[in-house]
């Protein structure tokens, strides 16, 4: 009776890693599009006491699940790539201030709904979420104080310098901009992205944004489609839409052709989207 019982209890152990490590999987924890982090914690009620009640075994259920999603958000967290090279974990290691700050961020986290139980595996279930963007307490707050000492740069002039004067560039009130890379694979998003012109000269980062604009809404959103729900919300009514010729930097840099860059950079002197940070990139 004991080898069965302990022969039960290895196989619930194990079902639950199972469980665990399968879900965990198919988790795609970081909505770009959203702006949001969202995991779900996992955990199961332990015996505290030699009569250990219901309510106890919920808690301590309940208890378990929490610290275990709010671990995935620390994974998370550090995971998150701040730039094409640099993850948060990256800029945690060379630079104190991140380091300090980012260990307090999942503090910020709140629950999503109440905790679930699952009956099948006998598993409570948490969901928690923080925000990439907004005021303190969110991953931009961390992730962009080191760019907040770096000298503001003007964005380059077109290269055409005629553009400026051609009809439905300037003037022609545009309300964002949406940089179409769905046939070019997989664009990887980042926090802080450029966009280059097919020559590698930067026509869009953050040294040329307001800090704490792009802290409080990012400096673009990832959308699934031109015309989806995430790019009417960024871009605006009336965007200036451009095909990425490739992508660049480990696949998180768009890159556009000298002469639609031009035409970017030549708009958004009168419409000014680039500034407003009203830029989304379609996967």
């Amino acid at each position: 009776m004991r080898i069965t019982t302990k022969i039960a209890t290895w196989l619930m152990a194990t079902m639950l890693v199972l469980f665990m490590t399968t879900a965990s999987a198919q988790e795609e924890p970081v909505d770009w599009g959203k702006g949001v982090i969202r995991v779900t914690g996992y955990g199961v009620g332990k015996a505290v006491y030699k009569d250990t009640s219901p309510g106890q075994y919920r808690l301590t259920g309940i208890q378990a699940a929490r610290m275990d999603a709010q671990r995935k958000l620390v994974n998370c967290i550090e995971g998150i790539q701040v730039t094409a090279e640099s993850s948060m974990a990256d800029f945690a290691l060379e630079y104190d201030t991140v380091k300090t700050r980012s260990a307090g961020l999942v503090k910020n986290a709140v629950e999503v709904g109440e905790p679930k139980f699952n009956s099948e595996i006998g598993t409570w279930e948490v969901t928690m979420e923080m925000q990439l963007y907004g005021g303190r307490g969110s991953v931009a707050s961390v992730a962009f104080l080191p760019f907040k000492d770096e000298p503001k740069e003007d964005f380059p002039p077109p290269v055409d310098k005629t553009i400026v004067n051609q009809p439905n560039v300037v003037g022609s009130n545009y309300t964002g901009l949406i940089v179409d890379c769905s046939s070019l694979g997989e664009l990887n998003p980042v926090m802080s992205p450029v966009i280059k012109n097919a020559d590698g000269t930067k026509i869009y980062g953050h040294q040329n944004l307001d800090i704490d604009k792009i802290t409080l809404n990012g400096m673009a959103s990832y959308a699934e489609a031109v015309d989806d729900e995430i790019s009417r919300t960024r871009a605006g009514s009336k965007p200036l839409i451009v095909k990425a010729t490739e992508l660049r930097d480990l696949n998180a840099t768009p890159v556009v052709s000298v002469e639609d860059a031009d035409k970017i950079l030549a708009a958004n002197q009168s419409d000014k989207f680039l500034d407003n940070c009203a830029v989304v990139f379609v996967r």
